[in-house]
């Protein structure tokens, strides 16, 4: 009986021990600051990122672009899918993966008019928080938060054109796969998404709803990291000093709870 009551706390200790390091929470020394402060320095320094690793297509259409920043529609991996794009010359932007509106809704800046003009006019919004918030300024040049993406400029029944703005997760919305229609990014986009979520959730302490959370992880584990977004997270380092974890340990999300 002696030995029998060993065996199960031994059993149990063990048990134990397995438990708590899976629900052990993530250590917050993995994630570094960056050293970016400049939205338009990291636009410049991301180009350069996509195109010594090779990545020349934007994430959600897959449509190549070239040094000179231009883009060309019609060699997009997916089509677009109520319009035919126009000839007029496209040019590729940087927007951010996470938008502002998702990591700047909290703060005062960007809901309150608390900055005044030269003419004593007061605003808010991006200009007043990335004139007054250094946390503002390192959350908007993030560079594992920045991925490529433009404007589709689209024909229209009289010949004129017009341009429809994307950011964050809307870039897909103009896609089609072979004539399906999806509600959500198609999959290769889903995990870069999903990781650059969590990266800024994690490392700012910004909090994801529920609903968007769930949809996330599933997305991450559907669509783990591949050899260009390790690539990607080497050289951005390089510039910024810093690397996004859940791309090196992609099991490191289970122990976050809740981001």
């Amino acid at each position: 009986m002696h030995i029998f009551n060993i065996i199960i706390f031994s059993f149990t200790f063990f048990i134990s021990i397995v438990i708590c390091a899976q629900s052990q929470e993530l250590d917050r020394s993995m994630f570094k600051s960056s050293s970016m402060v400049s939205l338009e320095v990291a636009k410049k320094e991301i180009k350069q990122v996509y195109l010594d690793s090779g990545q020349t297509k934007t994430l959600h259409c897959g449509c190549f672009f070239d040094k000179q920043k231009q883009v060309y529609p019609n060699s997009c991996d997916i089509t677009p899918s109520k319009y035919p794009i126009s000839d007029k010359k496209i040019i590729l932007k940087w927007v951010h993966a996470m938008p502002l509106s998702a990591f700047a809704d909290s703060m005062n800046c960007w809901n309150q008019l608390i900055c005044t003009k030269s003419d004593g006019s007061m605003f808010k919004g991006a200009n007043c928080c990335g004139t007054i918030s250094p946390k503002f300024k390192s959350m908007e040049s993030d560079m594992h938060n920045l991925i490529p993406s433009f404007d589709w400029s689209m024909g229209t029944d009289n010949n004129s054109s017009k341009s429809i703005s994307f950011g964050g997760v809307e870039e897909y919305k103009m896609c089609s796969n072979e004539g399906v229609i999806s509600n959500d990014p198609t999959g290769k986009a889903r995990g870069n998404l999903a990781r650059a979520y969590f990266y800024m959730s994690f490392l700012y302490r910004i909090h994801i709803q529920d609903r968007l959370e769930e949809k996330l992880r599933m997305w991450h584990f559907e669509d783990p990291p591949d050899k260009m977004d390790e690539i990607r997270n080497s050289l951005i380092e390089q510039v910024q000093g810093n690397r996004n974890p859940f791309i090196d340990h992609p099991e490191v999300v289970e122990r976050v709870r809740d981001f």
